[in-house]
């Protein structure tokens, strides 16, 4: 790339966004610069620490209690040597959030590391009904933000470029794991490690790797569209291991019985479906088949929707949900089902 018109060309400033030396007349060198030995033989550029604009703070809308997601700022014709030297300096950044977020930012250079607090479910009221919160009552909302400025110098080296010392916004939600979303299986259903070992999904663990199967052309549930995608009759499966990142406990007063309890789960939950009359597979959710559709085993083999039997209690269910990468689907007791949701929507 080429530096940018009235960039100012400083040694000085250079040196100050890479090692914070508070002096714009201290020694510098371009192999300094780059990290180099003083003998390095690659040549090194002005431009290959200059940017042209401060781009836009990406990652996860949803962000579920007592879990950590990446935020990344954006950077518009970064030189070779920008993130290694500049971008990853923490001394150049300055993250912070608004709303009522319970929040904590580590390893925050151009990432950071966002960790959510455990939102407290306690009874703060006086009758017993109280102890109940509706799903999602209690989410918090905000935005994070994070400022680059080299050096916290508002003339920094890359100060030509659009949004140098200027807050970057990511509007997210914490979300209430526990009341949060119904999507969800049945506490006790058994969940089929890789080893071929069985736990039931209570007593998952963040790391343990889960059987699972891989489906050509499957969007990635980062994208809106995943829900729309089609996987014709009459693929060879191809089996994989998928590993549990995120654990959530919720509160159901209803779930879908399918065929007398080969698969007890919520409305909510998208399960790969084979329509009546169809030749292909999608994401359904269960309110949406019908009896003699197609549902896959953990063999990969079609097994025929029999009986379909939504269970109601007002005591309700104690319900789980897991998240599993990098697919983002694995067997529930019998079934593949999907994970917890996408970037845009985690329900």
């Amino acid at each position: 790339m080429a530096t940018t018109a009235k960039q100012n060309l400083s040694l000085g400033k250079l040196r100050r966004a890479i090692d914070g030396n508070n002096s714009y007349t201290a020694a510098m060198s371009m192999s300094k610069a780059s990290g180099s030995a003083l003998t390095s033989s690659g040549s090194v550029k002005m431009s290959d620490f200059s940017i042209s604009a401060v781009g836009s703070l990406t990652g996860f809308v949803y962000l579920w209690e007592s879990t950590a997601e990446n935020y990344t700022l954006g950077f518009t014709n970064a030189g070779g040597l920008f993130l290694n030297r500049i971008g990853s300096r923490t001394e150049n950044f300055s993250w912070t959030k608004t709303g009522n977020l319970n929040v904590a930012f580590s390893s925050a250079d151009y990432q950071a590391t966002v960790t959510a607090a455990a939102i407290s479910n306690a009874n703060t009221g006086t009758g017993a009904d109280d102890d109940f919160f509706a799903a999602g009552s209690k989410n918090q909302s905000g935005s994070l933000q994070v400022k680059f400025t080299e050096d916290g110098q508002s003339d920094g080296y890359n100060d030509h470029a659009t949004n140098y010392n200027t807050n970057r916004t990511k509007a997210i939600v914490v979300v209430d794991a526990y009341g949060g979303s119904p999507s969800c299986l049945l506490e006790g259903t058994d969940i089929q490690l890789i080893d071929g070992s069985y736990k039931k999904v209570e007593d998952l663990e963040v790391g343990d790797w889960l059987r699972t199967i891989d489906l050509p052309g499957a969007i990635d549930e980062d994208y809106d569209n995943w829900r729309q995608s089609r996987f014709e009759e009459g693929f060879e499966p191809t089996f994989h291991s998928a590993s549990v990142q995120d654990i959530n406990f919720d509160f159901s007063q209803t779930y879908w019985d399918i065929n007398n309890g080969l698969e007890k789960i919520t409305g909510e939950h998208e399960m790969l479906y084979k329509p009546v009359g169809e030749s292909f597979w999608m994401w359904q959710l269960v309110p949406g088949m019908k009896a003699g559709g197609q549902l896959m085993g953990k063999d990969g083999s079609s097994i025929e929707i029999t009986s379909l039997e939504q269970v109601h209690s007002e005591d309700g269910f104690e319900v789980v949900q897991i998240d599993v990468e990098p697919l983002d689907f694995y067997f529930g007791n019998t079934f593949l089902v999907h994970n917890k949701g996408s970037n845009s929507d985690p329900f």
